[in-house]
């Protein structure tokens, strides 16, 4: 009997009763949920009701001035969200037919968007859509294993590789390592230190930081970790943290802000007279590459991309 009414109950609630359910909720008024709905006050307030008997329980409280979750009601809200999420995604599959798709993410990267950019120039395909979305480590490895990207490059410290492993292996991701650099700290012609060649332990202490992210694997927790002969790291101060390379790019280049960064990928430096000073952790490296899903092979077009990174690594 119980299978019964589950599948009756499946079977009566619309999509449309859960976005005005969804809508009501985040408004807190069947009238102003008809305003952004185009529809009237009645119409919301018959699909409420339809929905309410579907599954046998109030889902708001009526007060004079307005509509309030029920306890049941905030439970079903939270899956409403996330069932609209899921339908509007796998309509979206039938919008794209026959177009094929190639979606990466990467760390804030000038390197990564002249890449993506050549290649796109290189490989114009008239039924290929592309999505690069710039995102910290941690919503990388979420954005991979949520099958939101295919491709994920990420710029991690070696000394953080096991940390790093044991997340990936929890979220059935593999990191395919392209290539090894070094740590180092960019700085823009009107910082004091420009025309220095290295940078003791004193005047590291009075830097600050612009950084990209703050997250597990930023680059600058390398300053947060004990080193490999037990010295712990002067501890830097990030005064400001974007997600805009472009912001970064403007801060070091009219501040007095500096960078921790990886070093030069390939000798194809376009960094705008930024000087860029080895920090001398040569056992602390910063590995380069991908995150991909372990079960999965890239597809014709992700193999390409990687293919074209190869390449422009070995030049």
């Amino acid at each position: 009997m119980k299978d019964k009414r589950f599948k009756k109950v499946c079977d009566m609630i619309e999509l449309k009763q859960l976005k005005y359910f969804v809508v009501c909720a985040d408004v807190g008024s069947f009238s102003k949920a008809a305003e952004i709905l185009y529809t009237t006050q009645p119409n919301v307030s018959k699909a409420i009701k339809a929905l309410e008997e579907h599954l046998g329980f109030a889902l708001f409280y009526r007060k004079s001035r307005g509509i309030l979750l029920s306890t049941r009601g905030q439970h079903v809200y939270e899956y409403a969200c996330k069932a609209i999420e899921d339908i509007e995604m796998l309509a979206s599959f039938s919008q794209t037919d026959r177009i094929e798709q190639l979606q990466i993410s990467s760390n804030p990267s000038a390197w990564m968007a002249n890449i993506f950019a050549d290649f796109y120039n290189q490989f114009d395909v008239e039924r290929l859509h592309f999505q690069f979305y710039s995102a910290s480590v941690e919503e990388i490895i979420k954005r991979v294993a949520g099958y939101q990207d295919e491709l994920g490059f990420v710029y991690v410290m070696s000394n953080q590789n096991t940390a790093f492993q044991y997340i990936l292996s929890r979220n059935h991701l593999e990191f395919v390592e392209l290539k090894k650099t070094q740590v180092m700290l960019f700085l823009g012609p009107n910082h004091p230190l420009y025309s220095a060649t290295e940078i003791s332990e004193e005047e590291l202490k009075k830097i600050k930081l612009v950084q990209c992210y703050e997250d597990e694997f930023d680059l600058n927790n390398y300053w947060k970790i004990t080193n490999s002969q037990g010295k712990d790291m002067t501890t830097l101060e990030s005064v400001v943290v974007t997600n805009s390379n472009c912001v970064m790019q403007q801060l070091l280049q009219t501040s007095d802000l500096a960078n921790i960064s990886s070093g030069y990928i390939t000798n194809q430096v376009d960094q705008k007279k930024l000087k860029a000073i080895s920090l001398h952790e040569k056992e602390n490296v910063v590995m380069f590459g991908y995150i991909k899903r372990s079960v999965e092979d890239l597809s014709d077009w992700g193999r390409q991309f990687v293919d074209f990174i190869l390449g422009q690594l070995e030049k």
